[in-house]
């Protein structure tokens, strides 16, 4: 994989059922000194810790889904704009990403993603059957609701 390919991959990846799906689709493309950094969840190196943060991330959003808007690439840089969109609570919940990517050797080695938290922050504090899942999604714990 190059990192002109990997914005396909990666719509590839999100298409999958998840988290199985998409932990499968990804698990062999993250390199073992990963880095990924988004908000809301504990900094994941490796690619357990990766593993947990994503399955903290569909346990708070079941249904998430993913549309990607716009990519770039630059050497091994990947961007890559996405809108996210999910039920939390007993409703809808919508925010934007901006993911970067370091893609070299066939694998991810770093992602940071750049999102505002405060849609998904203010949402969730209206809904208070979200709490647990939100803290859960912070500060680890098992993956639930």
């Amino acid at each position: 994989m190059t990192p002109g390919d990997f914005p396909a991959v990666f719509a590839a990846g999100w298409a999958l059922p998840k988290p199985e799906g998409f932990l499968d689709h990804f698990r062999p493309l993250v390199h073992a000194e990963a880095t990924f950094v988004q908000p809301m969840f504990a900094d994941a190196r490796g690619p357990a810790e990766v593993e947990g943060m994503f399955r903290r991330l569909f346990a708070l959003f079941p249904d998430l889904r993913l549309t990607v808007v716009r990519e770039a690439v630059a050497d091994d840089t990947v961007y890559i704009e996405s809108l996210c969109r999910a039920s939390l609570g007993r409703g809808p919940v919508e925010f934007a990403v901006c993911d970067r990517f370091t893609v070299a050797g066939g694998t991810i080695r770093a992602r940071r993603s750049f999102s505002d938290p405060l849609p998904v922050l203010l949402t969730g504090l209206r809904r208070p059957s979200s709490w647990p899942r939100l803290v859960r999604s912070r500060f680890g714990g098992p993956p639930g609701r």
